[in-house]
C-alpha cells in the first residue's frame, strides 16, 4: 500500500514539477492564468473520481480499484507529454485526476480489512507519509532530472515507474486476509470487525442520509476545504519559486521539496503521537500547527523586507515551506482520515470521497484565482494574502470541529458512528 500511494503520488507530482518549463516553454507560451485552469481541470476531475471511487471501492474493494487507477494514471502521464495544446493539457490532466482520486479511498478501505482500530493513528501516519515521500522523490530526482532532461523525457520517467509499480501491485497487494485472526492480534484484525458499527448491514443510500445529516461531517467537510487548499498551494511553489528568486526550474523543483519533507516528519510523528492524545489535547496542538502555517505565509510575503541576499532569501523561503508542510499535515491527514474509518465504519471510503469532495472543489476555484491573481503586478504577493485569509478561517474551522469532536466523545465515549 505504501509503496503504490507514493508512486501515484509521483506521477501526479511530476505534472507540478515541470511547471516552471511549461511557462518558459515558448512552443507552449503557458500563462499562470492557464496553468490554474489547468489545476481546476484536475480538481473536477477528482470530483468524479472520488464520487466513482467512493462508491467502487464499497462496491468491488480496494485493491482492484487501487490497480485501475494506478494503471490509469501512468497512462495519463504519458499523454499529457504527447498533448502539446492547452485545451488537450487540461484534459489529460482531469483524467489524471480522476484516476488519482481513487487512491485514498481504496487506501482507507484496505486500512479497514487489514488492522484493528486501535492502530488507526499509527497505520494512518505510516501510511500518509507515503504521499509525502512520493512528493519528495519526485522533487528532488524528478527535480534533478529537469537540469539534464527535457521536460517531456522526465514525464516519461515518471510514467514509467507508473507502470512498474501496476506490476508489482497486481502480484503483491490482496483485499484482505486469507483467514480471520483471533482479537488479541496487534498485527492484523479479523473481516468482521465492522460488526457492531451503527451502520453495518445498512445500505449505502442509508449511510449516505446518515452523512449528509450530520453536522460533524459538514463541520469538517468545510475545513476540509480550506486545508486542502493549504496542502495544494504545492501546485504554484516551483514556479513561484522560480519567479520570486530567479533560480532555475530545477532548482525551483528541488527547493520545493522542503514542503513535502517537513510533511512527512510531521505526519511520522503525529501517527504515533494521536493514538496516546485526547481529542482535546489534539485541538490545541493543531490549533498552534495552523497558527505557525499562517506565520510562515507572512514571513514569505514580507520577504523583502528582511534585506538579505538572494542566497539568504533562498534559505528562509525553504524553510518556511518545510515548517508550513510540517503544521498543516496532521490537519490535513489524521482528524479526516481517522473520524472516516471509525463514523463510517463499512462506509469509509464513501465518507472520505465525500469529504475530498469539498476540498477539490475549494482547490478548483482557487487554481484559477489564484492563477489570474499571479499574473497580475505584484501577483504573488496577493495570492500569499488570500491564502492567510484562508489560513485563519480553516484554523477556526478546524479547532472548532476537533472542539466538538472531544464533546461528544465526552457524552459517548463508546460511539463511533451515527446514532
Amino acid at each position: 500500500m505504501y509503496m503504490g500511494y507514493a508512486v501515484s503520488m509521483i506521477m501526479k507530482t511530476s505534472i507540478i514539477v515541470v511547471s516552471p518549463s511549461l511557462i518558459s516553454d515558448p512552443a507552449i507560451a503557458m500563462t499562470k492564468t492557464q496553468f490554474g485552469e489547468i489545476l481546476a481541470y484536475g480538481s473536477l476531475g477528482g470530483i468524479f473520481g472520488k464520487m466513482f471511487f467512493g462508491w467502487s471501492t464499497d462496491r468491488f474493494g480496494g485493491s482492484i480499484n487501487f490497480l485501475c487507477g494506478l494503471l490509469a494514471l501512468s497512462v495519463g502521464i504519458f499523454l499529457f507529454g504527447f498533448s502539446g495544446q492547452l485545451v488537450l493539457f487540461g484534459v489529460i490532466f482531469a483524467g489524471i485526476a480522476f484516476s488519482k482520486a481513487g487512491g485514498w479511498p481504496s487506501i482507507a478501505k484496505l486500512t479497514g480489512n487489514w488492522y484493528h482500530p486501535s492502530q488507526y493513528g499509527r497505520v494512518w501516519g505510516y501510511i500518509s507519509t507515503a504521499s509525502r515521500t512520493g512528493t519528495i522523490i519526485a522533487t528532488v530526482l524528478l527535480g534533478f532530472l529537469l537540469s539534464v532532461l527535457p521536460w517531456l523525457q522526465v514525464l516519461y520517467v515518471a510514467g514509467a515507474i507508473g507502470l512498474s509499480m501496476v506490476l508489482v501491485w497486481f502480484l503483491l497487494v490482496k483485499e484482505a486476509p486469507a483467514t480471520a485472526l483471533t482479537d488479541d492480534s496487534e498485527e492484523k484484525v479479523d473481516t468482521e470487525m465492522h460488526v457492531g458499527h451503527p451502520l453495518h448491514g445498512k445500505s449505502l443510500k442509508f449511510a449516505l442520509r446518515a452523512f449528509l445529516g450530520s453536522k460533524r461531517v459538514w463541520l469538517i467537510f468545510l475545513a476540509m476545504m480550506g486545508l486542502t487548499i493549504l496542502t495544494d498551494f504545492l501546485n504554484f511553489v516551483p514556479i513561484f519559486l522560480k519567479e520570486t528568486l530567479d533560480i532555475s526550474n530545477a532548482e525551483a523543483a528541488m527547493t520545493a521539496s522542503a514542503f513535502p519533507i517537513g510533511a512527512f516528519v510531521s505526519v511520522l510523528i503525529g501517527g504515533y503521537v494521536f493514538d496516546s492524545l485526547s481529542t482535546k489535547a489534539l485541538t490545541r496542538i493543531v490549533g498552534g500547527f495552523l497558527g505557525l502555517a499562517v506565520v510562515c505565509i507572512l514571513i514569505i510575503l514580507n520577504l523583502a523586507h528582511l534585506e538579505l541576499s538572494t542566497r539568504g532569501n533562498l534559505y528562509v523561503v525553504y524553510a518556511c515551506l518545510f515548517s508550513f508542510g510540517f503544521s498543516i499535515s496532521p490537519a490535513y491527514y489524521l482528524p479526516m482520515s481517522i473520524f472516516s474509518i471509525k463514523y463510517g465504519g463499512p462506509y469509509s471510503g464513501a465518507l472520505i470521497s465525500i469529504l475530498d469532495l469539498g476540498g477539490y472543489f475549494a482547490t478548483a476555484v482557487f487554481a484559477i484565482a489564484g492563477g489570474i491573481l499571479a499574473d497580475l503586478p505584484m501577483g504573488w504577493s496577493k495570492v500569499l494574502n488570500l491564502l492567510i485569509v484562508i489560513g485563519i478561517v480553516t484554523l477556526i474551522l478546524t479547532v472548532w470541529f476537533l472542539h466538538n469532536e472531544s464533546t461528544e466523545e465526552a457524552k459517548q465515549p463508546h460511539a463511533s458512528g451515527p446514532g
